[in-house]
């Protein structure tokens, strides 16, 4: 098992309390004993068995280092088995990179990491949108932050994010969080900020989303 696919198993986790995910030799994602789970998010973990049973076929790609992934996305691919019959394939592409150089606090990268990435993509697969204008959160991270919230973490308060040209092909991006605090009349809601640069004009891609190389199939 190479690191990133230590560290998405251990995300994965972390996210759905399924004690046993793990990639097998093969290359296929392994849950386990779907009833052995220990804390985590029950969103998550519904998500995740309705995937693996879902009978469709989705390949993790490993793209660390591209720039054409920020990230993580999801490409679907048609392959035609004969002249009547055809199958999807649907390619998540994780850009693991993208996770160790983004600046954000421990609590928004926890928020924010390779298996709540890979789970994002999966909607897609699945037949969930995202946001299609400035200040909503879209289908998909409208229950992504179910799960942040069932696991205590920082929400996602929009999809896009604001971004600044600091040259002619370099973009700085701003994602913004937010979490209930406690006060000493309630709670009030804190803002958490996640930072990344792009390396492209902002025309190109102003929108926050990431992905990765062919690298390990998940079998059902």
């Amino acid at each position: 098992m190479t690191e990133h696919e230590r560290r998405l198993a251990a995300s994965l986790r972390r996210i759905t309390g399924f004690c046993d995910v793990r990639f097998a030799p093969d290359g296929s994602l392994s849950v386990g004993d779907f009833s052995a789970a220990a804390g985590g998010s029950a969103e998550a973990r519904q998500l995740l068995v309705r995937v693996l049973r879902s009978g469709m076929t989705f390949v993790i790609e490993d793209h660390s280092g591209s720039g054409a992934v920020n990230f993580g996305q999801i490409l679907r691919e048609e392959i035609l088995q004969d002249r009547e019959k055809s199958s999807e394939v649907w390619r998540v592409q994780l850009d693991f990179e993208d996770f160790r150089q983004m600046d954000a606090s421990r609590e928004v990268r926890a928020a924010f990491d390779e298996g709540f990435t890979l789970l994002h993509e999966l909607l897609h697969g699945l037949g969930y949108k995202d946001a299609f204008r400035m200040r909503e959160l879209g289908e998909c991270e409208e229950i992504v932050n179910r799960m942040r919230s069932e696991l205590g973490l920082p929400l996602r308060d929009e999809y896009f994010g604001e971004a600044w040209r600091m040259t002619e092909k370099i973009t700085s991006v701003r994602m913004r969080f937010r979490n209930r605090t406690p006060t000493g009349k309630g709670t009030r809601w804190q803002s958490h900020y996640l930072f990344f640069v792009l390396n492209q004009s902002i025309e190109s891609s102003p929108i926050i989303r990431s992905v990765t190389r062919v690298d390990k199939p998940s079998r059902n």
